[in-house]
């Protein structure tokens, strides 16, 4: 890494069977199912999957921003639409993938009932701010 701290890890095997999805996350409409890498990383890196449990809310998840370093999105499954300061509204579909740029504003608008995510951060804990819609 170029400011000479390398991320370490330790070896994991993490086990579906031993890891089910959980909600209690960030949206109250969603399930998390943690691949341990925050626990392997010692809190470097997170690493889950996302899936819907119910209905896009009115308005969608309400125009927000993440204070972190590094966010990666992987949809693995179903459909969503989101809207990205300066970027606009976006069609995301099965095997699409996006980054977003620390503190991008963001609100996902829609998604269908079978949407379902794998989310990479750096840091693994971080703030989220909502914000008024741009």
């Amino acid at each position: 890494m170029p400011d000479g701290n390398p991320i370490t890890s330790k070896f994991i095997v993490n086990r579906a069977q031993d890891n089910p999805f959980v909600s209690g996350g960030l949206r109250l409409y969603r399930e998390y199912r943690d691949l341990g890498i925050d626990a392997a990383t010692d809190g470097a890196i997170k690493a889950h999957i996302i899936r819907t449990t119910q209905p896009c809310p009115e308005g969608g998840s309400g125009a927000h921003y993440h204070k972190l370093a590094f966010q990666m999105v992987l949809v693995l499954a179903g459909r969503s639409r989101v809207w990205f300061e300066d970027e606009g509204e976006i069609e995301l579909e099965k095997g699409d993938c996006w980054i977003q740029p620390p503190t991008i504003r963001h609100n996902v608008l829609d998604y269908s009932d079978d949407y379902e995510v794998l989310e990479i951060t750096l840091p693994a804990q971080y703030t989220t701010v909502p914000v008024a819609a741009g």
